[in-house]
């Protein structure tokens, strides 16, 4: 029985060792007694099982629990990301960025903000402070995005400029956001000072749960 159970826990080890995959710039130092590795030089980590890669200056990470690295660069299904510093937590699907933030998604690209929330398995980001982008222009107080489907809200103060248009659209109201649509075909985007109750109930949701981190 005991060997069974041995065999049992060094397979669930090795399963989890293999769901990532390490290539450190330098030196690997494991501490045995808190089960923390650290890469003082960076490198790059990959999540297999959520395809996932971190490339980093600096990277801390417990197996299973936390990665934690500074000037990083990422890269998931449908959203690549940089940020100062970035901590991801693999069983959650959830990276919190902070120090300064860039994003870029099929639709909306050169985004900044100071710090950010990425909810992997949703498909969602929440961008604070400063948020702005070059295509489309726009500048917001915050912008939750649900990057697969193409739906954004910005959240004022806000400035949007219409390029099909040639108008430029803001608000001051924290209470009524913009709604962005992106068409998944063409790219176009369509804007609307009422987005449709679903939408905004679920997106402003995670702004709450954002916040309340």
């Amino acid at each position: 029985m005991k060997r069974a159970l041995l065999l049992v826990t060094v397979f669930l080890l090795a399963a989890e060792f293999a769901a990532l995959s390490i290539e450190p710039y330098g030196d690997s130092v494991y501490d045995l007694a808190s089960g923390v590795t650290t890469l003082p030089q960076g490198g790059v980590i990959r999540d297999n099982e959520n395809d996932l890669s971190i490339d980093a200056s600096f990277v801390e990470y417990k197996e299973g629990e936390y990665i934690k690295a500074r000037q990083a660069k990422t890269e998931a299904a449908g959203v690549s990301f940089a940020a100062a510093e970035l901590e991801y937590l693999p069983a959650a699907d959830e990276a919190r960025l902070a120090g300064g933030v860039s994003l870029e998604t099929d639709d909306i690209k050169n985004l900044r903000a100071q710090k950010g929330w990425i909810y992997l398995k949703d498909g969602v980001v929440v961008l604070a402070g400063g948020v702005s982008a070059t295509k489309p222009e726009l500048e917001a107080a915050l912008l939750v995005a649900d990057y697969r489907q193409g739906e954004v809200l910005l959240l004022a103060p806000y400035r949007y400029k219409d390029a099909s248009l040639g108008v430029t659209l803001s608000g001051k109201n924290p209470e009524k956001p913009l709604y962005l649509r992106f068409d998944q075909q063409s790219g176009e985007v369509t804007a609307s000072s009422k987005a449709p109750a679903e939408v905004a109930a679920r997106l402003l949701g995670y702004v709450e749960r954002a916040q309340a981190e």
